[in-house]
């Protein structure tokens, strides 16, 4: 297309006219690229393994004994696309519908928190990335049971303790149960992995951190707050 010369207005008000057209035109949907490192928020170490352990790497289920292996982080990566969460093995088998064949955990075991689920479904759209995290904002001097103490569990140990069938009959789904197993001393026993118990959870030891909000926890005297 030729602009004449004796239409200068006329050029400048098209030109303008394209140049709104494409300013504001926006793509719905567009995703920004994922930057490891920088846009990671969920920490594959202490939020998306612990899930992944206590409700799927079970003894019998997915702890190496099967096929279908979620121990580390290389099984896990291997059952998920990055970046396409819909597209990922792991995602699609826990938010499949509970009477579906495939769903998981499979009953009697009680299906993944919604909170869980997305923990997981952010961590793939983030590209899967090992991340690996500190305890430097740790917290041990104000520690609540339903804030820190009960969320500890459910991360670490409901996948194991709670259901119909709960691991050794040990039920950890409210709070009188968690206080009746910390008096008895056998929660404090596998967690600290002592006086012949078996180490909880049996993957990993919970972090130093975790340990210490136990034990303030404790001797505040495990208050129902």
């Amino acid at each position: 297309m030729t602009l004449h010369s004796s239409c200068p207005l006329r050029a400048f008000l098209l030109i303008a006219f394209i140049t709104l057209i494409f300013s504001s035109c926006k793509h719905e949907g567009e995703v920004q690229p994922i930057v490891p490192g920088i846009n990671d928020s969920i920490c594959f170490e202490t939020e998306v393994l612990p899930i992944i352990q206590s409700n799927c790497a079970k003894s019998g289920c997915h702890d190496g004994s099967e096929e279908f292996e979620l121990n580390s982080y290389a099984s896990i990566r291997s059952k998920v696309e990055p970046g396409k969460a819909n597209k990922s093995e792991l995602y699609t088998a826990i938010t499949t519908l509970q009477w579906t064949e495939g769903f998981m955990p499979p009953s009697p075991s009680e299906p993944l928190t919604n909170a869980q689920i997305t923990t997981i479904q952010l961590w793939i759209l983030e590209g899967a990335n090992n991340t690996q995290c500190n305890d430097s904002g740790c917290d041990s001097s104000n520690v609540t049971f339903s804030g820190i103490i009960y969320p500890i569990i459910e991360l670490n140990c409901k996948g194991c303790h709670s259901g119909a069938s709960p691991s050794a009959g040990l039920s950890l789904n409210t709070y009188s149960q968690v206080k009746d197993a910390v008096e008895n001393k056998s929660l404090l026993n596998h967690l600290y992995n002592r006086n012949g118990a078996s180490m909880m959870p049996p993957s990993n030891q919970l972090s130093d951190c975790n340990l210490a909000q136990f034990n303030r926890w404790i001797n505040d005297g495990t208050p129902n707050n």
